[in-house]
């Protein structure tokens, strides 16, 4: 039986109660989790509130598998929806495992802690952005060089999606098809 495939989700908390994310990222982000679950991938994220917990939901109503990678010690500080919780104790440099863990990343949103991982994700995994959920995700395109790179040397390639079913199907073409650098048309 071959391995389930992981992708993971990043994307804006709601530890801030001044800087929330928007109403629209959130539904996107509970629906990128259920398309994950219903293309039987598991769902990899930060594990605590915000878009994490909406994917999370979205994922867990859907019947599917949930991990949170915690950046304290305390596995009950997981959102409800996370079916495996794993503590690091490592605050935000948890956020390299976070990209390392999936296959491909997809982000929705996103503060300057998202945009951290984008970077680490650019260069280390297939790398979807989905349009339309606000924040650093929505100021991208107009931002990376030509669109879709983040440095000159281009040694990453950021891809766009603008609906939840079409960035989880690219996610997981980049999976199949190529690597982070690769770029798929279409």
């Amino acid at each position: 039986m071959p391995r389930r495939l992981l992708i993971t989700v990043i994307g804006k908390s709601a530890k801030d109660p001044a800087d929330p994310p928007s109403a629209a990222a959130l539904r996107a982000a509970e629906a990128v989790g259920r398309e994950i679950a219903k293309r039987d991938a598991v769902l990899v994220c930060g594990g605590l509130s915000g878009v994490m917990e909406a994917a999370c939901r979205g994922a867990s109503e859907a019947g599917g598998i949930t991990v949170g990678i915690l950046p304290g010690e305390d596995k009950e500080s997981a959102n409800p929806y996370v079916d495996i919780p794993i503590s690091t104790g490592m605050s935000g440099y948890r956020d390299l495992l976070n990209v390392l863990a999936g296959d491909a990343v997809i982000m929705l949103s996103g503060g300057i802690g998202t945009f951290q991982e984008l970077t680490q994700a650019y260069e280390l995994r297939p790398t979807v952005v989905l349009l339309g959920t606000g924040d650093w995700a929505d100021r991208l395109p107009s931002v990376a060089l030509e669109g879709h790179y983040l440095d000159a040397r281009r040694s990453g390639y950021l891809h766009f999606a603008e609906t939840p079913a079409a960035a989880v199907d690219l996610a997981l073409r980049l999976i199949t098809e190529g690597g982070p650098r690769r770029r798929v048309i279409g």
